[in-house]
Formats: C-alpha cells, sequence, structure tokens
C-alpha cells in the first residue's frame, strides 16, 4: 500500500513553528529572525520574503489561529444561544493554541517591550475578534460591530490569561473565566 505524502510546508508555517519551538526555549525577545530562518531551514532572504520583521510573523501567528477556529466550525450550534456560539468559537482558538501554549506565553509576555508586535498584533487582534463574532454568527460591521469586537476583545484577553496559566486537561479554569467574562460582556453583545 502506498503511503499518502505529507503536505510540503510553505516558508512561512515553517517559519511560524520554528519560532514557536525557539520561543518555548527561551525568551521571545533573545529570538532573532536569524534564529527563526536557521531553525526552520529557511534562507534570509525567503525570511525577510515571508516576515521582515518578526511583527509580521506574530501577526500570522494570529490568522493561523483564525483559520483554526474557522475550520472548526459546527453548524449544529446555531439554535444555541448568542453567548454560547461565541464561547464555542473562542475555544476553539484556544484548542488551536494549546500545542505551542509555552510559545505563546513567552511570545506574549515578551511581546510587552516590543512596540513593533504591539502595533501589529493590535489591528490583527481586532480583526480576530471580528472573526470569533463572525464565527458565532454575531454581525462584527458597523459601529455595533466594532463595539462588539472590542468587547470580544476583552473577554479573550482576560481568557488568555487564564488559559495560560490553566494546566488542567479539560480546560476548566479557562472555560469558567470565558463563562464569566461573556456574562460580565453580555449587554454589549447582546446576549
Amino acid at each position: 500500500m502506498a503511503r499518502k505524502a505529507t503536505p510540503k510546508q510553505s516558508p512561512e508555517d515553517k517559519l511560524i513553528d520554528a519560532a514557536l519551538a525557539l520561543a518555548a526555549e527561551k525568551p521571545w525577545p533573545r529570538v532573532t529572525m536569524t534564529d527563526i530562518a536557521a531553525a526552520a531551514g529557511v534562507s534570509l532572504a525567503d525570511a525577510y520574503d515571508a516576515f521582515p520583521c518578526r511583527a509580521g510573523l506574530v501577526a500570522a501567528l494570529i490568522s493561523r489561529h483564525d483559520r483554526a477556529m474557522l475550520a472548526g466550525d459546527d453548524p449544529s450550534l446555531a439554535e444555541e444561544s448568542r453567548r454560547d456560539r461565541l464561547f464555542d468559537a473562542i475555544m476553539r482558538r484556544l484548542e488551536a493554541m494549546r500545542l505551542h501554549k509555552v510559545g505563546l506565553k513567552s511570545m506574549t509576555s515578551g511581546a510587552v517591550r516590543d512596540m513593533d508586535t504591539i502595533l501589529a498584533a493590535g489591528p490583527s487582534m481586532i480583526t480576530s475578534a471580528k472573526w470569533m463574532l463572525r464565527a458565532a454568527g454575531v454581525s462584527a460591521d458597523g459601529p455595533i460591530g466594532f463595539v462588539r469586537s472590542k468587547a470580544v476583545l476583552a473577554v479573550y484577553a482576560v481568557t488568555v490569561r487564564a488559559f495560560m496559566d490553566d494546566e488542567s486537561e479539560d480546560l476548566s479554569c479557562t472555560m469558567a473565566t470565558l463563562d464569566k467574562a461573556l456574562k460580565r460582556a453580555g449587554r454589549v453583545l447582546g446576549s
């Protein structure tokens, strides 16, 4: 029987994976693009073409998690409450992040001192919040969508902090934090 060929990873994916692995080994501020390229087996020229700076790589990582969240959409939840659908969308995103939690924790704590990453991540996270709303069947457009996006981003930020410290197999602390945060944001989110 012939074995299936594994899909070839793009340079971007190789670089993101290498960055996560390196961030798990040492503090993110000490991880350079040269280190990332070498670990990924990608030339510096190809690394530059993919991500001229680490901030672009972080923005692409945020997009990767968005795609994973959207790919896990469960149409059977359509009849559930808005809050339950948002809960599911955010948890799908966190599940996508789970494998690389140590590296993400390093990146998150290191980004606080990296203005380029903060500036790149800000708009990416607003976009991500809009996709979390859309994944839950909630409008993210117009002025109300903007306010909802900010509310979801606040809910997500509180939940990610809990997620980073949650060592339980079932993420019970993370889910409790998310549930509580969604209840507090209920009026703004219309749930």
